[in-house]
């Protein structure tokens, strides 16, 4: 048996209420479901969160950062899935988003927000000053500011943090006032020879192969390149309920999107490139959503997400041997390529 990611059984456990409903039940009086985005895209010149370098600050951006929601509710019990296009989720976010959310049912404790991990986003907003840290460079070495934010690293930026908290909370109010009749379900596909284990050494060791950094092989691995990766892709499909009826007198499904996930490191797109962009989780959801809607014949009105939220992907990580923003394209492709094998 298949063991699920963390975050994947987790909320297979909190969607259990609306998988138990008989099929009947799963209209106007069972499951309800939304889908709302907000653009997250801050000013320029924050220094990119996740490289940790006070000389890579962002300059414009390539593609916009954004927020998606997907909300659930069935028997008055909602749940919130986000994705953020950002490289973490600092302590104290959900709960302040939470609070500006409890008019309509929501709170810490049934939002769950998940960071695409793209280190092309903006840093310097994490509520605990360690997490802000952006370290000295031959470029700024000259400058004493850049060791006094290393020593002693900043507060969160109160406008960066207010106006992120702010649209996150806008996307998933928009999710909540979509709710509709809908129907859910979970697929499964599988991506092979994208990615690669970074700390290939240490998990060698998990088996008792001992090598130095640099001189561990795949196939050392008793199971072979396979088992040093993650490659499950995990996708619930969310579908509305329409008004109108089929041949068979069945309601008629509109595709309004999924939440998905996939372990994979957002660093295909390197620290040279100093631009705001979503990495390979950019393509992977903008294709997805287009093919979603051509194939569902979605109408104009209707918005269509993939709640992209990364899974175990700490050294997971397409980026190894691709690098830039045309790399990011073709892995994001990929991935969704795979979601949609899911998604059918």
């Amino acid at each position: 048996m298949r063991m699920l990611p963390p975050v994947v059984a987790a909320l297979a456990a909190l969607l259990t209420f609306a998988a138990a409903a008989p099929a009947a039940a799963q209209g106007a009086a069972g499951l309800r479901a939304g889908v709302g985005k907000a653009d997250i895209t801050p000013q320029t010149g924050y220094y990119l969160g996740g490289w940790t370098r006070a000389d890579r600050v962002a300059q414009g951006q390539h593609t916009r950062l954004q927020s998606r929601a997907v909300v659930l509710e069935r028997a008055g019990r909602k749940v919130a899935l986000v994705s953020v296009d950002l490289f973490m989720v600092p302590g104290g976010m959900v709960r302040h988003i939470g609070e500006r959310l409890a008019d309509r049912g929501l709170t810490e404790r049934n939002i769950l927000i998940s960071a695409s991990h793209t280190h092309s986003g903006p840093g310097g907003y994490a509520n605990f000053p360690t997490l802000n840290t952006a370290a000295p460079s031959l470029q700024t070495i000259t400058d004493p500011l850049s060791f006094a934010r290393l020593l002693a690293p900043s507060d969160a930026d109160p406008q960066l943090y207010r106006f992120l908290v702010e649209q996150i909370t806008t996307a998933i109010r928009r999710a909540d006032q979509d709710l509709a009749p809908a129907e859910a379900g979970w697929g499964s596909s599988r991506i092979v020879g994208l990615t690669r284990n970074r700390s290939l050494e240490a998990h060698l060791a998990n088996h008792g192969v001992l090598r130095a950094p640099g001189e561990g092989r795949e196939a050392e691995d008793p199971g072979g390149y396979e088992h040093t990766i993650e490659p499950d892709v995990d996708v619930l499909r969310v579908d509305k309920l329409s008004r109108r009826k089929d041949r068979r007198g069945r309601r008629v499904r509109v595709p309004i999107g999924a939440w998905s996930t996939f372990a994979d490191h957002g660093t295909v797109t390197k620290a040279t490139f100093p631009f705001y962009n979503a990495d390979h989780h950019a393509s992977a959801m903008r294709v997805f959503e287009q093919r979603v809607r051509k194939a569902g014949r979605v109408p104009r009105g209707q918005e269509v997400l993939n709640v992209y939220g990364n899974s175990s992907e700490g050294d997971q990580s397409a980026g190894l041997d691709r690098h830039g923003p045309a790399a990011s394209d073709h892995v994001g492709r990929v991935e969704a390529a795979a979601m949609l094998r899911a998604w059918r």
